[in-house]
């Protein structure tokens, strides 16, 4: 994250130019797209500068149900970081990561199933319930039961409201859902 060049970022009530740019990163954690694994434990991978003891990694594997993927206390090494088959519990790691570090959330959960977006999805409902989650979405059925939807169009903001306002609207946002072919029956929102 870096200092915007115009307007503001107001994060639950606070401008985030007046806090230090190092002081905000430390706040923010991040699960990417791609996770970085490097050749080594899973452990090592999951706490590089072991600040945690192995319960506390363990906890947070627990956490988000990749247990049944791993040894305790996960000495398991990962022999190649780039093979496409550990997609599935490298969002995982990523997500045991937010556990750890509690932060305040980014996510990008693109290269994950239904399933797994779904359990994704439930933790962060669960986990982080008192964090403000910023969301960029693919699958809209994963901002639905966010406060609010900022929509853009072109690097404009075209609509920001909740959930049911936007579809109530009929606006980008509802045609968006309608080009996915989803009906509202098939959208869960709690707004």
């Amino acid at each position: 994250m870096v200092e915007p060049a115009a307007g503001k970022i107001i994060i639950d009530g606070v401008d985030i130019a007046t806090i230090g740019l190092h002081d905000l990163r430390s706040h923010i954690s991040i699960i990417p797209q791609d996770p970085t694994q490097f050749y080594g434990s899973i452990r090592d991978n999951l706490d590089p500068m072991n600040e945690f003891t192995d319960d506390e990694v363990w906890a947070a594997i627990c956490t988000t149900h990749i247990e049944g993927l791993l040894e305790k206390p996960t000495r398991k090494y990962v022999e190649d970081p780039d093979d496409d088959k550990m997609g599935v519990w490298l969002e995982g790691i990523g997500l045991d990561k937010w556990v750890e570090y509690d932060g305040n959330n980014f996510s990008a959960t693109a290269n994950i199933d239904n399933k797994t977006d779904q359990l994704i999805q439930t933790i962060l409902r669960d986990k982080f319930k008192n964090c403000t989650i910023l969301t960029i979405a693919h699958r809209l059925n994963t901002v639905m039961d966010s406060d609010r939807i900022l929509v853009m169009d072109q690097g404009t903001v075209a609509e920001f409201d909740t959930p049911k306002n936007l579809l109530a609207r009929g606006g980008p946002f509802t045609q968006l859902v309608a080009s996915m072919k989803l009906n509202q029956g098939e959208l869960e929102y709690n707004n």
